[in-house]
């Protein structure tokens, strides 16, 4: 039976596990090993490529891991949906509590 996978399952592991390189994120998030598998790479090379152009993943060059240039990660961000209270009488309430 095949099965559908989705960035979202590579974004939760990476956020479970921390970053990794591709090989690692693909091994732990679908138990796919590519350097044992017949299967093709494409499909989640391109399913990791979709979350970085989505924002959903950022990767950052490393040296010393093997023949891997890049970790991948997921970002911890705010969401800009959300509103965030910001203003000169916060911030001076705030300065007050301190002292």
């Amino acid at each position: 039976m095949k099965q559908n996978n989705s960035v979202h399952e590579i974004v939760d592991t990476l956020k479970r596990l921390g970053a990794m390189t591709e090989t690692e994120v693909f091994k732990a998030a679908f138990g796919y090993d590519r350097s044992s598998s017949m299967e093709s790479n494409k499909k989640y090379a391109d399913m990791l490529r979709r979350g970085i152009k989505k924002g959903l993943i950022n990767r950052v060059e490393c040296k010393g891991l093997g023949r891997s240039k890049f970790a991948y990660y997921a970002p911890d961000y705010i969401s800009y949906d959300e509103e965030v209270l910001c203003s000169a009488a916060l911030d001076n309430e705030w300065a007050n509590e301190s002292i």
